[in-house]
């Protein structure tokens, strides 16, 4: 759209009039938000076309057949970090005890039919939620997942557990117990109401594959005594633990092998390589890669996989499913692509490769594409770029230190 829209306050700060979005029928076309501090604009999305692999134009994130297309401009605005409170309110209705539903980010609402309780596990920690809170359609509940919980609920996203191998590592059995009580927890309670549950694993349940690209009949090549086995070997039983549902008590389930992901709002602390890299270059310093630089990994923006989830939650497909982007590249690859993207001047650094890495990542998503209709649709660029700009930001805001 040629057409911009930007509501200013007296201060030249942005703010967001959520009642001029209907929320039920809102046009992408009809919102494009330009961010303004202090009088001076930061930046502005609509400016910059953001493309697809295929070479479209991306305007919306989420699927038509379930109902979730977002205009990306929106989601933009939630999780960038001029807005330190992340809630769009409206100017008039700013305190916390008058908060409706019409005061934050506009989403479609189901009809009656259709609506549904969803838990998603695995919150703890997230930075992304607190523009949630208030919201009368929204409860943040704190409750380790390694004990029971009681809740009536139509669906379950089963996220819980660290997936950073320095997170996950710091407390193997914590880790393993996450994968495997909370598991039986939230399969007990898919069971007593009834639920649909779909459970996030991974692809470190291929381990160091053997076969590649790794469709979901490889049972993988996994060390079960080796520092990463805490989380590969607690997803391994994850699954089976599912499954173990679905046929001795026809729990409805769905299981997703999720595979490298990235994008704004990830820990700048992660341990992996997209942050390290980021992290690293807008630092100004030198990127650290682990062993040769020869290993491969496969990376999948947030947007793409959120989308495969809704899908895979909503169809009828109960096998595992890769979710991932099959485009593959060397960790030196990956490197030199970081640095000529962010900071030419940072250099390389070796240092000794990891107990258990795999020499190689790649999924085979013809399961996804032939059941889900699904393929990721940003770039490896076009992601880094929406990452590398979150963090920046985070940095001179002075959220992230130097």
């Amino acid at each position: 759209s040629d057409k911009k829209e930007s509501h200013k306050n007296g201060r030249g700060d942005d703010t967001f009039n959520a009642n001029n979005v209907d929320s039920n029928s809102f046009d992408v076309k009809d919102v494009i938000i330009d961010h303004w501090q202090n009088g001076q604009q930061l930046w502005s999305i609509s400016e910059d076309s953001t493309f697809a692999k295929d070479g479209e134009t991306i305007v919306t994130v989420g699927h038509p057949s379930v109902n979730s297309v977002v205009p990306l401009d929106l989601l933009r605005y939630i999780y960038l970090p001029e807005h330190p409170h992340h809630r769009l309110l409206d100017p008039g209705t700013r305190t916390i005890s008058y908060l409706k539903a019409r005061s934050f980010f506009p989403v479609k609402l189901l009809n009656l039919r259709d609506k549904k309780r969803i838990l998603v596990t695995g919150g703890a920690g997230f930075n992304n939620l607190d523009h949630w809170i208030g919201h009368p359609n929204f409860e943040l509940i704190r409750h380790d997942v390694v004990d029971p919980f009681m809740i009536e609920v139509d669906q379950i996203y089963h996220l819980a557990c660290p997936a950073s191998p320095p997170h996950y590592q710091y407390n193997p059995i914590k880790t393993i117990k996450t994968s495997v009580m909370g598991t039986i927890n939230m399969l007990g309670l898919a069971k007593r109401v009834k639920a649909r549950f779909l459970l996030t694993s991974t692809s470190e349940v291929y381990g160091d594959p053997e076969e590649h690209p790794q469709p979901e009949t490889y049972w993988g090549n996994v060390n079960p005594i080796g520092p990463r086995a805490c989380y590969d070997e607690g997803k391994r039983v994850a699954e089976t633990l599912t499954y173990g549902y679905m046929h001795q008590d026809n729990v409805d389930v769905r299981v997703a092998r999720i595979f490298n992901t990235f994008g704004p709002r990830m820990n700048e602390n992660d341990g992996r390589v997209v942050s390290n890299f980021i992290m690293q270059a807008l630092k100004g310093e030198d990127l650290t890669i682990y062993g040769d630089g020869q290993q491969t990994r496969s990376f999948q923006y947030i947007h793409d996989l959120i989308d495969g989830l809704i899908l895979l939650m909503n169809s009828d497909y109960k096998e595992p499913v890769n979710l991932g982007n099959p485009d593959e590249y060397t960790i030196m690859e990956f490197a030199e692509f970081i640095r000529n993207e962010v900071n030419p001047n940072s250099k390389h650094i070796r240092l000794p490769g990891t107990t258990d890495d795999p020499k190689q990542r790649k999924p085979d998503i013809s399961r996804a594409s032939e059941f889900l209709g699904w393929s990721p649709r940003w770039s490896l660029k076009q992601g880094i770029n929406e990452t590398v700009q979150y963090f920046r930001q985070q940095l001179a805001a002075g959220i992230i230190e130097c």
